[in-house]
């Protein structure tokens, strides 16, 4: 290793000046997830993805990812969940007949089927769901062709109910995902 050489030049003045010798790297020393390798005098940095954990997200909302903000020059710190609802939120139009998957990352579910009939809508477990969604009758017949709200696997509504049905011409359903519980209405 090589010993960094201070260099100290005293002036009459009231100055201090002084210049440093310190060779490239004194010490090198990386944690977990990154690497470094030393090749014919030259340092590369890396990233060993081998340690990463392959298994599922169960909750993408306390899922921390790093995302690089070009405005303001910055890393941030978001949940997966906040990520993916803002890069990828859609209108999911139904226009056919049913049953229909509700998409894990639709926002608005709008019910216009081109034929009048009640419809099913299975929804996505909400550990798997990325964003609210409202689930509209955009046709406005709802009160005759009801639309019924199924929930999957061991998700429930509050009162522990599986399924939700809009009764109401243009009745609309609001609903956020609790992962490993079920949605919340409203």
């Amino acid at each position: 290793m090589t010993i960094p050489v201070l260099k100290i030049k005293v002036l009459p003045k009231p100055i201090l000046k002084g210049k440093m010798d310190v060779r490239f790297p004194a010490n090198i020393a990386v944690d977990d997830f990154l690497t470094v390798v030393k090749a014919n005098g030259t340092y590369t940095f890396g990233a060993d993805y081998t340690i990463l954990d392959p298994s599922p997200i169960i909750n993408p909302a306390a899922t921390l990812i790093a995302i690089w903000d070009v405005t303001t020059q910055s890393w941030k710190a978001g949940s997966l969940s906040s990520f993916i609802a803002a890069a990828g939120q859609i209108d999911q139009h139904i226009i056919a007949a049913g049953p229909v998957s509700v998409l894990p990352n639709a926002g608005i579910v709008r019910v216009d089927q081109t034929v009048g009939a009640a419809i099913t809508l299975n929804m996505p477990l909400a550990s798997a769901k990325t964003c609210p969604v409202v689930i509209n009758d955009w046709k406005g017949d709802a009160g005759t062709n009801n639309i019924t709200v199924n929930l999957t696997g061991t998700d429930k509504f509050p009162g522990a109910l599986t399924s939700w049905t809009i009764a109401g011409d243009t009745g609309s359903l609001r609903l956020s995902p609790v992962s490993g519980a079920g949605y919340v209405i409203g």
